[in-house]
């Protein structure tokens, strides 16, 4: 009974239960979504590197290192031997495996990655699954077939089967590799990352492009004929020459290598040995990340305590509109003592009309908050390579909670108020 006659005369006066309701929800929806983007934003990097335990390249910029071999953005630091891959290898007391991966190439804007066929069996850890799986088809096997990202698949409308070419760079409107088309052969499931927008191809791929990109003989309408038959035959030896090196295995330069150490120490024992080398580095993708991470979460910082604020002023806007409509109703409140209310009823009611404010306001901002996340989280997912899971923070629903329980701790107030409202008029009738 004291609840519905609590609801009914909060409702007496719709305008300003919604308005109250609004002023709250806006409120606690800016700081979810502040704390949903910022929770979000951390778990998406982290899900990133998570296959990427370590990574060895060239010197360089460790940020722009990782920014290209896990998110496939920025540019590529230049190459290193591949028998770099070779002695990692053969250090099996620290080293259970090393994948080299080329980069610089692309399809219309997605990254080209050269690789083997080992890294489909990396596995974030024990308990995971792979973490490049196929949705169809099969992973490569020989040059110049394609294992592509689902969101390639999607964005060039590409099937198993279909055939393309590669461009130089990283640009989409670059120079075309059109000396050999690429069939797509696979197609990646959903990784939850950037490699959604990766073009998986064999290693050798990339190192033919490149060593028979730029041949002599497509100069030849601009020399004399003897000129071009000396140009010919010196191409043709060159490709000779190529095909022959190729045929003794030799190998081209990677741009960095996947490592997964036998253990945790086993990592900066590994580490160690790369201290004081001037011709590579050894890079721990997590921490680089969380480094990033702590630049951006001075932003983060910034904002927080701006929704707490906004959050405070809410519940004082909610506090002084409860205590005003408070001493609006002091002639409903009598009209209900006269029926037979005990005081206790009516600071029943009373605490129960500020409890609905607060916590329909904070129910509705987090609705509010989290469903204004999924609308960023999505637009970003489809654009960016960073991946942010489409799901609930337990920081958004702490923060919620905190919102409700501080504000039926206060609610106390309009009811402090009240009383001493009501005792002054009784005063003044006796």
């Amino acid at each position: 009974m004291i609840r519905k006659i609590a609801w009914q005369q909060l409702w007496s006066k719709p305008l300003t239960t919604s308005l109250l309701l609004l002023v709250m929800a806006l409120a606690v929806a800016l700081s979810v979504l502040v704390v949903s983007l910022g929770s979000g934003l951390q778990r998406g990097l982290i899900a990133a590197t998570e296959p990427f335990t370590l990574l060895v390249g060239s010197p360089g910029s460790s940020q722009q290192f990782v920014l290209n071999t896990v998110f496939l953005q920025d540019k590529p630091l230049s190459n290193i031997s591949y028998q770099e891959v070779t002695q990692l290898r053969a250090n099996t007391k620290l080293v259970k495996q090393a994948i080299p991966l080329a980069f610089g190439d692309s399809v219309k804007g997605f990254r080209l990655v050269g690789t083997e066929p080992e890294i489909f069996t990396v596995r974030a850890d024990n308990t995971k699954p792979e973490w490049l799986r196929l949705s169809s088809g099969r992973p490569f096997q020989t040059p110049f077939e394609a294992v592509i990202g689902q969101d390639v698949a999607k964005q060039l409308g590409l099937a198993l089967g279909d055939t393309f070419y590669s461009t130089h760079g990283t640009l989409a409107k670059g120079k075309e590799h059109q000396e050999e088309k690429f069939t797509v052969v696979g197609i990646l499931a959903d990784t939850g990352g950037p490699y959604n927008q990766a073009v998986l191809t064999p290693i050798e791929s990339i190192w033919e492009l490149h060593a028979h990109g730029h041949k002599p003989n497509r100069v030849q309408g601009q020399l004399p004929k003897a000129a071009q038959a000396q140009a010919q035959a010196q191409a043709q030896e060159q490709v000779q020459d190529q095909d022959h090196s190729h045929d003794l295995s030799e190998k081209g330069d990677v741009t960095a290598i996947m490592v997964e150490p036998v253990g945790f120490g086993q990592a900066y024992t590994l580490a160690a040995q790369y201290v004081k080398r001037k011709d590579a580095q050894l890079v721990f993708p997590a921490q680089v990340i969380t480094q990033l991470f702590n630049l951006m979460g001075r932003g983060e910082k910034v904002w927080q305590p701006i929704g707490y604020l906004l959050i405070g002023l809410a519940m004082a806007v909610v506090l002084v509109t409860a205590y005003l409509a408070t001493v609006n109703r002091l002639r409903d409140y009598a009209i209900l003592k006269a029926l037979g209310a005990t005081q206790k009823q009516l600071y029943s009611i009373l605490i129960q009309q500020t409890a609905y404010v607060i916590g329909l306001g904070a129910v509705f901002g987090w609705l509010m908050g989290f469903g204004a996340y999924l609308g960023l989280a999505y637009a970003l997912n489809t654009s960016s390579a960073i991946i942010m899971p489409l799901a609930i923070s337990s920081a958004s629903l702490q923060l919620t909670l905190l919102c409700i329980v501080v504000g039926l701790a206060v609610s106390l107030l309009p009811v402090y108020a009240f009383h001493r409202k009501a005792k002054q008029l009784h005063d003044v009738m006796n």
